[in-house]
């Protein structure tokens, strides 16, 4: 456990003084090793500004308990599957990202349903233990397609040039309004953003930004797209669903670079 005093730590480039310019401070190992802090028994991401003096841990993913940072690890995998998803089409077909369901780490079949504010959806989908997944609306006129292995090596490749950018995760804190304009055609992330401006006063929205990439999102992430090692888009199963939209969960699967 490490006591911050903000007036003696160094700060980061935008001038503020962060968990990871705190763990720069301590040594290489913290500043290379550490994926998310414990401030005050609150867990944050790395690049947090810190606005007071404060107890930090840093958590790592050989830790005692990894959960909650296996939980981001996971979280961040997603998102960088939704942002090649989202560019896999180019401007021919149209892809609505929904969300990234919180994975139980189960090598098991999962069964159960989602709700959504506008259907149910049921499922039973067999999820790999260690997997990620995000489930996306492909154009109608994909209703037929099914994913080949080459495909899936094409969308891994993609994900595979994002990680070598070693781009960081941001959090982005946005007033609702901003937040509406930014998602105004996609109904499921609407639902999102009326629910988290719903849990505070000031109506504020956290977003989550990769490179030029901005989600809806859970937090807290990895800090960068290089902290993932093996990676690798396996699966897209179809969601069975009441409605008239085809929702595919596409999955994968992927090991840290720590552990390697």
């Amino acid at each position: 456990m490490q006591r911050c005093e903000l007036l003696a730590v160094r700060n980061d480039v935008n001038n503020c003084v962060t968990c990871f310019s705190l763990s720069l401070d301590l040594s290489e190992w913290h500043c290379k090793k550490s994926v998310l802090a414990l401030v005050d028994g609150e867990v944050w991401d790395m690049y947090r500004p810190l606005t007071k003096s404060c107890e930090i841990q840093f958590l790592t993913f050989k830790d005692e308990d990894p959960e909650e940072v296996n939980n981001a690890y996971w979280r961040s995998c997603a998102m960088i599957m939704a942002s090649v998803l989202k560019r896999a089409f180019k401007d021919e077909y149209s892809v609505t990202l929904v969300k990234s369901p919180e994975v139980p780490v189960y090598s098991m079949a999962m069964k159960g349903v989602l709700h959504y504010k506008h259907d149910y959806f049921l499922f039973e989908i067999a999820v790999i233990s260690g997997a990620f997944c995000y489930d996306v609306i492909l154009d109608n006129r994909l209703n037929d397609w099914k994913p080949t292995k080459d495909n899936f090596r094409s969308l891994t490749r993609d994900a595979s040039k994002l990680i070598n950018k070693d781009l960081p995760f941001e959090t982005l804190h946005v007033e609702a309004k901003v937040a509406r304009e930014m998602f105004q055609h996609n109904k499921y992330k609407m639902e999102i953003i009326e629910q988290k401006a719903s849990q505070n006063m000031e109506g504020i929205v956290v977003l989550h930004r990769c490179g030029d990439f901005v989600d809806v999102s859970e937090g807290p992430h990895i800090p960068r797209t290089s902290f993932c090692f093996q990676y690798e888009i396996t699966a897209a199963h179809i969601l069975q669903t009441s409605q008239s939209e085809l929702i595919r969960r596409f999955q994968g699967v992927s090991l840290p670079i720590h552990l390697r």
